[in-house]
């Protein structure tokens, strides 16, 4: 039998913690597209292209995680990972200005509503946040899905932890099985 391949997009900010999430959950050595930044972004290395890992969901299922840079400038990159995915993940940066454009950028770009993509949104960098800024937060970016017409679980995510991280894919796993009931429940094997 063979096995099921489906496609996570992880796409986000610099510095949101794309490349570090991959590392956490991916099974395999992940392969990074990072290089030196030229200017000064907060962190010494950036992602200039895909990085890709792979996490296997059940015995004939595997996902494939691809991270993608949050600009708009890198949509080529979008374009070749835009097909039949599984899920979209956007990462979101807390304690810095969000850029709403490249949020609606990539929820244009992707089309998660037309396309019948399940999205969750993960907010890094959280951990020393009041509830309260959190919920101004999420209340914001619930209206940047709603102009998509989205409704989409926004949730603080820890992407060096594998349960936090994994929970993400919980989301969206769950999201999928609410729209389609015989679709494949994830068990990370």
């Amino acid at each position: 039998m063979d096995q099921i391949y489906n496609k996570l997009a992880i796409v986000g900010e610099v510095g949101a913690g794309k490349t570090q999430l991959i590392n956490t959950i991916s099974e395999i050595s992940p392969f990074a597209t990072e290089a030196r930044s030229s200017v000064d972004i907060g962190k010494e290395f950036t992602t200039v292209g895909i990085d890709y890992g792979r996490l296997s969901l059940d015995a004939d299922i595997a996902l494939g995680l691809f991270g993608l840079p949050g600009q708009k400038r890198f949509s080529l990159l979008w374009d070749m990972v835009n097909t039949a995915l599984w899920g979209l993940v956007i990462l979101v940066k807390y304690g810095e200005g969000i850029n709403i454009d490249a949020i609606d950028d990539i929820l244009s770009h992707f089309q998660p509503l037309k396309n019948n993509v399940p999205v969750v949104v993960g907010i890094s960098h959280s951990e020393n946040a009041t509830a309260e800024e959190l919920d101004v937060l999420m209340e914001f970016l619930e209206h940047v899905l709603q102009g998509h017409g989205l409704s989409a679980p926004i949730m603080p995510v820890d992407p060096r932890d594998v349960e936090s991280s994994l929970m993400l894919l919980q989301m969206i796993d769950a999201i999928s099985n609410t729209e389609e009931p015989e679709g494949a429940q994830l068990h990370v094997g």
